[in-house]
């Protein structure tokens, strides 16, 4: 077989004494009780002789450039509203508080290399197929009705005698079933997601956020646990009905540079009072970074953040066209620069503090980190999709 495979699952879950602040929706939203694990979940996919691919993905809100990754590495984030603070925006901000518990970001550190080597140990022959299936009942636009994303795309590793090794699934909704009322810590639908689909196929399940921005939210107005494990279960049978095909031959990798300039005055503020500080400067600009990695007709684009549905269906069109049967977005990848927007439709806030409509501006570095980021990532298709020369044309 061409390929290697390997995966791993261990917990995040943070202790509870102190309290940690849990990110999303309001601040100084401290957390009473643990409702279901927190994970991070690997996979590691080696072809042939090659460096091996590793995506660690974590429930958590996002990680600000934490670890810093490059080359055949991703780590990102399911995007749970029910984790600790990894950024530092819901602490209490009006009082110069951070969220975010260095210690506990060392432990996940510790344990995304602890998991990423225990995937890279576990290597074994696989065999490598793909697809996709739209899932329209779960998700809808909140800042734009007409522009859904519902697409489940699913990658699967199998043995030899067809037990599944790792199944690597994208789907764009934010895990937010469970509503600012919640404090119980809890990956949200995700979780579910994952351990349905391990009772199912066996094997370990790793969920990534696709281009959720914007804001693709859980179609429901149950706000419950019982609520998000019917989601996760309902994905979960989703994604019996995706028809797998094999990957065929080939594998490239790489990753790029993107200099954003930061103008959001929120994002300066927090920086100014040390809220947030995991931002890396090159001459005056924040930099982030983009990656692709092909596998046969399957690709994977990493995002820095919140990809709005516009920007992620043209992205896969745009990979679709390059030949890629299976394009998948890997959102929060390696960074959490917030929303990404296509220039177009970014309208600057009157009032960053009360921005109504324009939520999703208010919570992004700027207005051109949607054409910078989009730019990129054309770049790497333009390279990456290109057949290597053992390949077919």
């Amino acid at each position: 077989m061409a390929f290697r495979v390997g995966a791993d699952a261990r917990s995040i879950t943070p202790v509870l004494t102190p309290a940690p602040y849990l990110a999303g929706f309001d601040s100084d939203r401290r957390a009473t009780s643990v409702h279901d694990e927190l994970m991070v979940r690997t996979i590691a996919i080696q072809h042939g002789d090659e460096e091996p691919w590793v995506l660690s993905s974590c429930d958590l809100i996002g990680l600000a450039r934490v670890p810093r990754v490059r080359g055949r590495s991703v780590v990102c984030c399911t995007h749970t509203h029910h984790g600790p603070d990894t950024i530092g925006f819901w602490g209490r901000p009006l009082e110069g508080v951070s969220g975010r518990d260095p210690e506990y970001l060392d432990l996940v550190r510790l344990t995304v290399a602890a998991s990423r080597d225990a995937a890279l140990a576990s290597l074994e022959p696989a065999e490598l197929s793909a697809g996709s299936v739209p899932v329209p009942e779960l998700v809808d636009n909140f800042r734009d009705p007409d522009v859904i994303d519902d697409e489940l795309s699913m990658v699967v590793a199998t043995r030899t005698d067809r037990s599944v090794i790792a199944t690597l699934a994208s789907y764009p909704c934010h895990p937010e079933v469970l509503d600012p009322a919640n404090t119980e810590i809890t990956a949200d639908y995700p979780g579910h997601f994952c351990r349905s689909v391990e009772r199912r196929r066996g094997g370990t399940a790793i969920f990534v956020a696709g281009g959720l921005g914007g804001m693709l939210s859980p179609r429901t107005d149950i706000h419950t646990h019982a609520e998000a494990e019917r989601f996760g279960e309902f994905l979960a049978a989703a994604a019996e009905g995706v028809e797998l095909v094999g990957v065929g031959s080939g594998f490239a990798s790489e990753h790029a540079d993107v200099l954003v300039e930061l103008v959001n005055p929120l994002y300066q503020l927090a920086m100014e009072m040390s809220i947030v500080d995991d931002v890396e400067w090159r001459n005056q600009m924040a930099v982030t970074e983009v990656s692709l990695t092909r596998i046969g007709d399957l690709a994977l684009a990493g995002v820095p953040g919140e990809l709005l549905p516009k920007l992620g269906l043209q992205l896969k069109e745009r990979l679709r066209a390059k030949g890629v049967r299976v394009p998948i977005i890997v959102g929060l990848a390696n960074d959490e620069l917030g929303y990404i927007l296509a220039p177009e439709d970014f309208i600057t806030p009157a009032d960053y503090f009360d921005p109504g409509k324009q939520y999703e501006e208010s919570m992004s570095v700027g207005p051109d980190l949607g054409p910078a980021i989009m730019g990129a990532l054309q770049h790497l298709a333009d390279d990456v999709c290109a057949p290597s020369a053992d390949e077919p044309v």
